[in-house]
């Protein structure tokens, strides 16, 4: 049997995000609940899991590649973008 390793639990960060070409689009960031949106994106898997918002009653999970990355920015309750550091 291959060694068990603790999982980390992971939590949804509500964000928007800004792609290179200028796209935008909201959803969510798995990130480890004991770390920072920008750990994931400082990290090295070249890319990473978003959760699209919700449309109707439809959710996509999309794999974004961290180099067609702008900005993100955190999602506060009520849906307003505050900068994320």
């Amino acid at each position: 049997m291959v060694g068990q390793f603790p999982k980390i639990p992971k939590i949804k960060e509500p964000v928007t995000i800004e792609l290179m070409d200028g796209t935008i689009v909201n959803g969510h960031m798995f990130i480890d609940a004991t770390s920072r949106i920008q750990d994931v994106l400082n990290g090295d898997p070249q890319f990473f899991p978003f959760l699209t918002a919700e449309t109707g009653a439809r959710q996509e999970i999309t794999i974004i590649n961290k180099s067609a990355v702008k900005t993100v920015r955190l999602r506060q309750q009520g849906g307003d973008s505050a900068p994320r550091n």
